[in-house]
């Protein structure tokens, strides 16, 4: 009898043997040993601590460094969070200063033009699961913050005809449009950014928008397509 098949039976409980066994086994999973916080307290930031460690080095060591060397341009303080984003293509990517990126996001160029431009202003956050997909130019001013899974498309990703689409062709240049994004926008969490999209001055993007046309600056959009729902009144600086 092969393991499986063992198992198989325990999990059918099959005879009052196997029952034994299946209620031993329930029994041996919920078994709990008694916690001495001093000890296990000391334990879990022990390991918290071991984590960090481990992580900043292949940060500082090894992600950065690679990182650094594929782009143009970087500022400084970076900071790479959980790995190194995926550059893919012959893009050219510019970084200013203080930057956060997080590993598992994907920054790629359209093969039509010869060098296409991703380029980050400084104090940008970009979160977790962004993808990048760049035509000929993206532009990402200062202080943007960008939430969780924020797709941006600067051109589709395959044409429309479906015979020029089965061939493997790519986009034609007139379907490919840059897109910028300019100082103190704030963009939630599984937001969609079309091709030709200028988002204004601190324009907030709520969460779950596809944004298709161009934002004005200082107001809230939100919905698929996003719509201005709100206007953002600045409050001036009390020391002027």
């Amino acid at each position: 009898m092969t393991w499986e098949e063992f198992s198989l039976r325990v999990r059918r409980r099959e005879s009052p043997f196997y029952d034994r066994i299946y209620k031993l086994a329930k029994k041996l999973r919920s078994i709990e040993i008694p916690t001495i916080k001093p000890i296990f307290r000391f334990l879990y930031y022990e390991r918290l601590a071991r984590i960090s460690i481990w992580q900043n080095f292949w940060k500082v060591f090894y992600y950065q460094p690679m990182f650094r060397a594929r782009c143009e341009k970087v500022g400084k303080n970076l900071r790479l969070i959980g790995g190194i984003p995926e550059i893919s293509g012959n893009l050219k990517v510019y970084l200013g200063d203080n930057v956060t990126l997080h590993g598992v996001s994907t920054f790629a160029a359209c093969k039509v033009y010869d060098s296409p431009i991703l380029r980050i202003g400084n104090n940008v956050h970009i979160g977790y699961q962004v993808g990048i997909a760049v035509g000929n130019e993206v532009l990402i001013g200062n202080n943007v913050l960008m939430g969780n899974r924020i797709s941006i498309f600067g051109y589709d990703l395959h044409p429309v005809d479906p015979i020029l689409r089965r061939n493997g062709e790519s986009p034609a240049k007139e379907d490919i449009k840059p897109i910028m994004i300019q100082d103190d926008v704030w963009i939630g969490s599984n937001v969609t950014i079309l091709k030709g999209v200028i988002i204004g001055e601190a324009v907030v993007v709520a969460a779950g928008s596809v944004v298709t046309e161009d934002v004005p600056p200082f107001v809230i959009v939100a919905g698929n397509p996003a719509k201005v729902v709100k206007i953002i009144n600045v409050k001036k600086n009390s020391n002027e």
